[in-house]
């Protein structure tokens, strides 16, 4: 992915953030603090030390409204297997 501007990272901050539930918050955070990252379910989980079944739902939720987008399909460095990566929608 390209540098992410700054103020790309601001308009999530100041407008997208203050509209979500706290759990799709924590979720969105995680892509946040590592713009430049791309994570699979599992490691979002992992991140949180939340459970799968609580992260799945939250990242559908979150791509349904624009905010992330699959970057790819690769190996998650959890589970070893073949996962959608998700990253933020710039």
């Amino acid at each position: 992915m390209s540098h992410v501007q700054e103020t790309s990272l601001d308009v999530y901050y100041q407008k997208v953030l203050p509209k979500l539930r706290q759990k799709q918050r924590q979720v969105m955070q995680v892509f946040l603090d590592n713009p430049h990252c791309d994570y699979t379910n599992m490691e979002a989980a992992v991140i949180l030390r939340w459970s799968i079944n609580r992260v799945t739902p939250r990242v559908l939720e979150l791509r349904d409204q624009g905010l992330l987008v699959q970057s790819c399909r690769r190996r998650c460095k959890i589970t070893r297997n073949m996962a959608n990566a998700w990253r933020l929608q710039f």
